[in-house]
């Protein structure tokens, strides 16, 4: 697999925001915005820059999309303003929403 610059960047921003914020002391905000569980939020400060950055090297992405396939039909096929679509990712986040999700009620 050849390196990607562009992944490596990525990886490195999120797991550096993600480390900034449970550093912060606001690690339960980083599970929920950055989509970590908390018990790899907590390990994160106990990381060093080499360590992430090795990780971020790791040649895969370390996150992905909580959006379920449903949430993107409905944003395709919908206008939605900022607001909206704030609120309907809010939601489906915070109900626990995901791929398997059947509940017509969340994005």
């Amino acid at each position: 697999m050849s390196f990607d610059l562009d992944l490596y960047e990525l990886n490195l921003f999120y797991l550096l925001k993600a480390r900034d914020m449970a550093l912060k002391g606001k690690s339960q905000n980083a599970s929920l915005v950055m989509g970590i569980s908390q018990d790899s939020v907590n390990r994160l400060p106990e990381l060093s820059f080499e360590k992430i950055r090795i990780l971020a090297r790791s040649g895969v992405l370390c996150y992905s999309s909580r959006l379920p396939d449903k949430f993107w039909k409905e944003f395709q096929n919908t206008e939605m303003d900022e607001d909206l679509v704030k609120a309907r990712v809010l939601l489906m986040i915070a109900a626990g929403g995901g791929e398997d999700d059947d509940n017509d009620g969340a994005a």
